[in-house]
């Protein structure tokens, strides 16, 4: 296993050794479709003129960019709060966590002077999208198509960006922005049953907006294992099932050209199951013995907007079904040393130890990293499933069974 390191950059150049030395906490937070933020504590203390360090440090400025950089290098290299030289191109075991702009400060001074510290906040790329709200009119396009050509036109930012079936037609339905950039290509972006984020390529270096489906078939991250001998990395770890959730979504609207009532129902998930039974499979014949008629206590219904064509509503339907389809949460604290590598969201990670029913693939929503000023170093993690038990089709690291192991 490397040892860990971590780097925080200014504008591409890294932070020097007085800086580390100042910082009380980092806190990143990663999301599988939100903004990515970062809160960096420093201690801070006046200097012989009066004036209290790091407040006008130009570095800290207000959208100044930021980035940090965290993993395990392999060889020798600093750990904890000196971080570690990387040369061009990086290092295999550190990944870029964080890059964004300085977005806000708070200031928070005392008598006591080992009480005084300034919180730095950043927010990704996402905070350049939403600086301005606008009305805006795009007619005869896709979904997609608006989504690339704000990201990529407007803002000149690469992007990956799923195609959408649905065009909106200038005679059917008008297609109006009213908000901002960012809200209006996440509103998009969830009616198709896309995620939106940003994320730096580790090799360049460059930001590039991903606007795509869960990816559930990419190979999963390295195992997450709890009370499972030697190979435990887990702290912690809670999962919780609810059952409440809709079998079935229905959209209604009204043609704008017949004016008689249009509808799409779906009732099959479109994603692909992380586990042996969906929800379906484990209580609608529960359900049926229970309720009349069963699907009266399992449907959600939606109201679409005016359209002719038939396309749009089953689109629409489809995202709030799979949406619907995640009935397992996942919740835990990792040990780091253990671990040995860093979470990232928006990919798929295999949790073994907590037994045939629970254990098996999911989807990785959230991450939190925390660094103390000591060089202590958590991730704790929020992950979902839309489905129970193994599939069979699981490859544990190493082949391990996701059971416990014997008297463990």
């Amino acid at each position: 296993m490397g040892e860990f390191a971590y780097e925080i950059r200014f504008d591409r150049e890294e932070a020097d050794e007085d800086f580390y030395a100042d910082v009380l906490e980092l806190t990143i937070d990663t999301y599988s479709s939100d903004a990515a933020t970062m809160c960096l504590t420093l201690a801070t203390t006046p200097d012989d003129d009066g004036e209290w360090t790091h407040l006008g440090d130009e570095r800290l400025a207000l959208f100044q960019p930021v980035q940090v950089i965290l993993g395990y290098q392999e060889g020798e290299g600093l750990a904890g709060t000196l971080g570690g030289a990387l040369g061009p191109g990086g290092n295999e075991g550190m990944i870029p966590v964080f890059t964004g702009y300085i977005s806000g400060s708070d200031l928070r001074l005392s008598s006591d002077l080992g009480q005084t510290s300034l919180r730095v906040l950043a927010t990704d790329t996402s905070v350049l999208l939403a600086l301005e709200e606008k009305v805006a009119v795009w007619p005869g396009v896709t979904d997609s198509e608006v989504i690339e050509q704000i990201i990529t036109r407007v803002h000149k930012i690469p992007a990956e960006v799923e195609k959408t079936a649905t065009v909106h037609q200038a005679n059917e339905t008008v297609l109006v922005q009213r908000g901002s950039d960012l809200q209006f290509v996440r509103t998009l972006a969830r009616r198709n049953g896309l995620e939106f984020a940003f994320e730096t390529d580790p090799a360049s270096g460059k930001i590039v907006a991903r606007c795509v489906a869960p990816r559930l078939d990419e190979s999963p991250e390295p195992d997450l294992a709890i009370r499972f001998g030697e190979e435990s990395n887990l702290v912690s770890l809670g999962i919780a099932v609810d059952g409440r959730r809709p079998l079935s979504v229905k959209v209604t609207q009204t043609d704008i050209h017949s004016k008689v009532p249009r509808s799409a129902q779906v009732t099959a998930l479109g994603l692909t199951a992380l586990g042996a039974d969906d929800l379906d499979d484990l209580v609608t014949d529960r359900l049926e013995t229970l309720a009349a008629p069963a699907d009266a206590t399992s449907q959600l219904l939606l109201l679409g907007p005016p359209t002719s064509e038939s396309t749009e509503l089953e689109v629409l339907a489809q995202a709030a079904r799979d949406e619907a389809g995640w009935f397992m949460t996942a919740q835990g604290e990792i040990n780091c040393d253990a671990y040995g590598t860093v979470l990232q969201p928006r990919r798929p990670v295999l949790l073994k130890g907590a037994g045939d029913l629970y254990s098996g693939a999911y989807y990785v929503t959230h991450v939190t990293h925390t660094l103390s000023g000591d060089g202590n170093y958590q991730q704790r993690f929020e992950a979902r499933r839309n489905a129970q038990g193994l599939s069979g089709t699981e490859q544990f690291d190493g082949g391990s069974p996701a059971l416990p192991l014997p008297g463990v």
